[in-house]
């Protein structure tokens, strides 16, 4: 089945997945949410977040809706976690039994699980497309694995993405792979300020494995599997965004652990950082499935009440 491709977000991880997807060349339309960007790289036929990146004869690029989404018969989520349902309730009239693929790392607010937002406005299949996969790697061809998650049929959807250089695995638990991939950005800023205050790579060590068993502890409440956890979507991920160059959840604590304040550190950043997003929920998380948390409840608490990162890491 030729499938005809939407992507919903013309950020850097939007803008790698059509260059891969049309690199195995399959046709992609994508929808860029600022207009002036949208015109910039269907001219110039570059991402200003990717500018080492050709966008190929097969990528159209448009700010709208109407241009992008009929006769899709696949849609790919890639905007910010927060805007999930804003995008989707607007390109509602568009859509109807397409299947979803969600691309954006985080929780809709409540804390609820973007696939459950998805579904409501599809009768199609809602899958997860997560990994340890930065978009500035993807986007040049370098060797990267990921994870498509969910209980519908998957092999032709890994299909439109496998390549040598490109590794697709499949997961029955869209539970799972959700959780991992909002909460590692927590832990990414966490690595930022060890990196920040300069506290070496053992007390890196210490919050990426305690981080990762709290991860997943959330994750065991919410119904997924521990094997999952330990994976590309869980560990995997895990890795790259907290020890990568490119890791702008990382990039965020570097920052604070020098002395910075978030809205500063935010004001200069032209891409989304998840992590502060998928932090202001923790208290939720913590009080919906009485779990104990206290690394990513440390991490919320210097982000948001003003605790100092040395107080929180001597009461980990």
């Amino acid at each position: 089945m030729t499938e005809r491709i939407a992507i919903l977000g013309g950020g850097s991880w939007g803008t790698a997945l059509a260059v891969r997807l049309a690199s195995n060349g399959h046709p992609v339309k994508v929808w860029e949410f600022f207009e002036k960007q949208a015109t910039e790289m269907q001219q110039l036929r570059r991402c200003p977040l990717l500018p080492d990146v050709e966008l190929s004869s097969l990528i159209t690029v448009s700010h709208q809706l109407q241009e992008v989404l009929p006769q899709s018969t696949l849609i790919l989520v890639v905007v910010p976690s927060d805007k999930v349902e804003s995008t989707l309730h607007t390109a509602a009239s568009l859509i109807q039994n397409q299947n979803i693929i969600i691309c954006s790392k985080g929780f809709a607010p409540g804390p609820q699980l973007l696939s459950d937002i998805a579904q409501k406005y599809t009768s199609g299949s809602v899958y997860c497309l997560y990994g340890p996969t930065h978009a500035e790697e993807v986007g040049l061809g370098m060797l990267s694995g990921i994870v498509l998650a969910g209980t519908g049929e998957k092999r032709h959807l890994c299909s439109l993405f496998q390549h040598p250089q490109f590794k697709v695995e499949m997961s029955n638990d869209i539970i799972g792979v959700q959780v991992s991939a909002a909460l590692k950005n927590i832990l990414a800023i966490f690595i930022g300020i060890c990196d920040g205050l300069g506290l070496g790579d053992n007390a890196k060590a210490y919050i990426m494995t305690k981080g990762l068993q709290e991860i997943t502890t959330i994750g065991r409440a919410w119904g997924a599997d521990q094997e999952t956890f330990y994976g590309l979507a869980g560990m995997g991920d895990v890795i790259v965004t907290c020890m990568s160059k490119h890791s702008r959840n990382r990039h965020v604590g570097e920052h604070l652990g020098r002395g910075q304040t978030l809205d500063q550190i935010l004001a200069e950043m032209k891409m989304v950082a998840e992590g502060v997003t998928t932090a202001k929920l923790i208290p939720q998380l913590e009080a919906k499935f009485n779990v104990h948390v206290p690394l990513l409840r440390g991490l919320h608490d210097i982000l948001f009440a003003g605790k100092k990162p040395q107080e929180v890491l001597e009461k980990l």
